[in-house]
């Protein structure tokens, strides 16, 4: 009768044992997970000492949702300090012009003003108004881009001809820089289905870029083969390194941090977006302080070779 009794109570005191040692894992585990919860961006993971393989399959679950919201959380932080950073450069570009503005109109009040001066100040202001304009144009355009909302006219466009003709509208810009323009455009025509507008953003952005880093070499030229054609833009950069390259499509990046120029750095990251959305690439490398775009676009049909 003893030993029937022992042999019922060993498994009784077995389980029980066990339902002791599980019910203070799983304590253990739901206080741990509380406090991971609370501080997600920690990087902590439920563990067992008890060694139940079936208790560390569900840990193994929970360790995989901690994980996701782990990364989860960290891209929240990370896209809300980029938020916070785009409003106060937004901010800063808005303000700057808008500053200037009231400055000169404030000069204008003064019933002192010569005519001349009343001139000068009136020609500023409409300058500032204009750049206002254009800056708040970007900001539109960016959202739409990115929202796949901007609405294309496509057609068919000589891309020879329309380069040629951007370089011929930056020309005294790149002679005040003294700026040595090399062009290697074709002899022959080249046509692309793009936006003709959006073309004009696209290269007015890439050559204000080279105005702003270049000192004194810039070639353009054009390769083109059976299906795309590509416009290449190379420029000494000797103040660009290649982290500077890594990062010259982000929104709102520039070199000069302190952002006291009239760039918005946002010319780059629209140019991008425009090339994309119009089934074309663009591409950018830097060798030796030389700076190069390349731009991929399909040509039309009619001049493709089979």
């Amino acid at each position: 009768m003893i030993w029937i009794l022992l042999i019922l109570l060993i498994p009784s005191v077995y389980f029980s044992a066990r339902f002791f040692l599980i019910s203070k894992e799983i304590k253990e585990a739901t206080g741990d997970l509380k406090e991971i919860s609370e501080n997600i961006e920690l990087n902590r993971r439920l563990t067992s000492l008890d060694g139940d393989k079936n208790f560390e399959k569900f840990l193994i679950v929970v360790n995989k949702y901690l994980e996701e919201s782990q990364r989860e959380k960290i891209k929240y932080i990370r896209r809300e300090k980029e938020i916070r950073k785009e409003i106060e450069n937004i901010s800063h570009d808005l303000r700057t012009p808008l500053t200037s503005i009231l400055g000169y109109l404030e000069f204008l009040e003064n019933e002192d003003i010569r005519e001349k001066e009343k001139a000068e100040y009136l020609a500023i202001i409409k300058r500032r108004s204009i750049g206002l304009y254009n800056l708040v144009q970007i900001f539109y355009d960016l959202s739409r881009l990115e929202a796949n909302e901007y609405k294309f006219n496509i057609e068919k466009v000589d891309i020879n001809k329309a380069v040629r003709e951007y370089i011929l509208l930056f020309y005294n810009d790149f002679e005040k820089k003294n700026i040595e323009v090399e062009v290697a455009l074709l002899n022959e025509e080249a046509f692309v289905e793009v936006d003709k507008n959006a073309l004009e953003r696209i290269f007015t952005n890439l050559l204000e870029n080279v105005i702003k880093y270049a000192n004194y070499k810039f070639k353009v030229s054009l390769e083109k083969n059976n299906n795309n054609v590509k416009i290449i833009l190379v420029n000494d950069a000797n103040t660009l390194d290649e982290n500077d390259v890594e990062h010259i499509f982000d929104r709102f990046y520039m070199k000069d941090s302190s952002r006291s120029n009239s760039s918005s750095g946002l010319g780059l990251t629209v140019a991008k977006l425009l090339v994309e959305q119009m089934n074309g690439e663009i591409k950018v490398d830097i060798n030796k302080d030389i700076l190069c775009f390349s731009i991929t676009f399909i040509l039309n049909n009619d001049e493709v070779n089979y």
